[in-house]
């Protein structure tokens, strides 16, 4: 299974460093002839292009590319037509086609590769990993260093690539309290936490909260509108009495009494007052909760923290919504396979995920059959009724709280309105599994098995 997303190239090479520098990154450095080089074009869809090259350079680097075009002289602004003369003069005094320079963060040159054959690999088994494309050996002793553990009421398991247990210990005991933070931070399990405030005094008055809270209840807004209310964080005012989705449950209940269980779901009924950082639920009863967003914004902090603390290459899982970066310890990138709803033990397909957060709701975890017909237990917030028609949306994307927050409300929007919506976003794929076991993608995606 192949995930096609574009690598990022910048021309303003003083905002690569600062980038590189902010994101403890790399630069590479390209000296291209876009329009008349014929090896730079190669290289530029055999390398550079290639997925695994992307997904790495992601997380990895900054991309500068130096272009000096020769039929179409004027594409560029004369401000980086200097600049690029001014890189050349420091990195490519001989001007050669191409050249590529890799260098730290303050401008030091760490490896340079003259020229490129254009030898593509035998076969697809030979492409081009993402240490192979920078020619970057891996240190023989790396390994992958995991520890699981139960954090926000689910399995989390966090993975270091190291050269040190002993320091990989103590990074992932950084990550596991960055994430007991956040979990203490968002519960509705302790009466004094900032939800929980905000729950309190729904329509008696504004609540100020962290600016953490605040933005996280921001962003969370924006994917309701951007989902259409299929994503909404006031589903906590959901009377639960109607959906156990145990053996008890035999019938469907009162469409009538299904809409009056959800008739305090509303995003737009939450206030904010950025001002004042105040958080105001409109009315009494109403309840916000951070269960379908939580897990990947906890995974995607903990993936930033360990990347300050100098770790290269890793994976924060959490109970399957999970976030990679770098690649394993022999260079390869990281790779997981997708269920398959049939038959779990069993994958449906393999993916490439090294630079990319993954995750998947299903409606084979928990569900009821009522009249022959399954019935998930993700209720769509308008109706109070559950979904039917699909069994897993998985949901790939550079951001783990993204994905976590998009695999729902695809699976609300159902197949036709949630692709749609997918392939409307940059940088983010789409695998859906229908009832009848029916595979749909987004456009960027192309399955192999």
């Amino acid at each position: 299974m192949m995930i096609f997303m574009s690598a990022s190239w910048r021309t303003d090479f003083a905002k690569a460093k600062d980038e590189a520098k902010s994101e403890h990154k790399l630069i590479l450095l390209k000296f291209s002839g876009s329009d008349w080089c014929i090896p730079c074009i190669k290289m530029e869809k055999q390398v550079f292009a290639e997925d695994t090259f992307v997904q790495y350079a992601a997380q990895n680097l900054e991309m500068v590319n130096a272009d000096f075009p020769r039929l179409k002289k004027n594409s560029l602004d004369k401000s980086v037509e200097k600049q690029n003369e001014t890189l050349a003069e420091q990195y490519n005094k001989s001007g050669r086609f191409p050249y590529t320079v890799l260098l730290d963060a303050d401008g030091k040159v760490l490896k340079t590769w003259d020229g490129y054959k254009g030898e593509k690999p035998k076969n697809s088994s030979e492409k081009y990993s993402c240490m192979q494309t920078l020619l970057i050996e891996p240190k023989n002793d790396l390994v992958a260093h995991k520890r699981r553990m139960r954090l926000m009421g689910n399995f989390f398991e966090i993975t270091v690539v190291t050269d040190d247990v002993a320091d990989g210990d103590k990074q992932i005991d950084a990550a596991v309290n960055e994430i007991s933070r956040i979990e203490a931070l968002l519960t509705t399990f302790n009466d004094s936490s900032e939800v929980n405030q905000i729950n309190r005094y729904a329509g008696i008055r504004p609540v100020a909260v962290c600016k953490e809270v605040y933005q996280l209840v921001e962003r969370s807004l924006r994917i309701s509108e951007l989902t259409q209310g299929a994503f909404d964080i006031t589903y906590g005012s959901l009377d639960k009495r109607f959906w156990n989705f145990d053996v008890t449950m035999t019938a469907l209940p009162d469409k009538d009494l299904a809409k009056q269980a959800v008739r305090l779901i509303n995003y737009r009924n939450v206030i904010l007052d950025a001002g004042n950082s105040t958080v105001f639920l409109k009315y009494k009863g109403m309840r916000i909760g951070f269960g379908g967003i939580g897990k990947g914004y906890a995974a995607e902090r903990a993936k930033q923290l360990l990347i300050g603390l100098g770790v290269k290459s890793g994976i924060v899982n959490a109970s399957g919504d999970l976030v990679t970066w770098g690649c394993q310890p022999g260079g390869k990138p990281w790779t997981i396979g997708i269920a398959d709803p049939a038959n779990r033990s069993q994958p449906f397909s393999y993916l490439a995920i090294s630079g990319l957060a993954i995750a998947t709701s299903g409606s084979y975890e928990k569900f009821v059959m009522i009249g022959g017909k399954r019935y998930s237990h993700t209720i769509d917030p308008k109706t109070g009724f559950p979904v039917s028609g699909i069994k897993s949306v998985t949901i790939i994307c550079p951001n783990a709280e993204l994905a976590d927050a998009m695999a729902t409300p695809v699976t609300i929007m159902g197949i036709e309105a949630g692709l749609d919506l997918i392939n409307q976003m940059k940088d983010i794929a789409c695998i859906i599994i229908d009832d009848d076991g029916k595979v749909f993608t987004s456009a960027n995606v192309k399955l192999t098995r």
